[in-house]
């Protein structure tokens, strides 16, 4: 038996990307803080996520955290389907943009994300 159990149900995106945080480590990371770069790269996209906090998470948890943002935004299913490379930042990307706007930009490519109703 593996260590790891696959969820019986995927982690849908959360509603209000604005309000919602994520918790890595004792750190709750507010998401509406969250910026991020993005570009399509062959069958996906590659996707860069900046926190004011992850400067105080060593690289193992700010990495988790950004994975945790992504599936915030797009939910389990669509993160594997979607980004092919993910990164997180402790810097701020030039010309960021909002959690928000990428789910707006995923769904902008013809990709349906429905966010768990509250």
């Amino acid at each position: 038996m593996g260590l790891f159990r696959r969820r019986a149900t995927p982690r849908p995106p959360v509603a209000d990307l604005s309000s919602a945080t994520v918790d890595v480590d004792g750190h709750a990371l507010a998401l509406g803080d969250a910026l991020v770069a993005a570009r399509i790269d062959g069958p996906g996209m590659s996707v860069v996520i900046f926190h004011p906090d992850f400067a105080d998470l060593l690289d193992e948890p700010r990495s988790r955290a950004a994975h945790e943002m992504a599936v915030a935004t797009l939910g389990e299913d669509l993160v594997p389907r979607t980004i092919v490379e993910l990164s997180a930042a402790t810097h701020a990307p030039i010309d960021p943009f909002t959690l928000e706007q990428l789910r707006e930009f995923v769904r902008s490519l013809g990709i349906a994300v429905e966010p768990a109703a509250d």
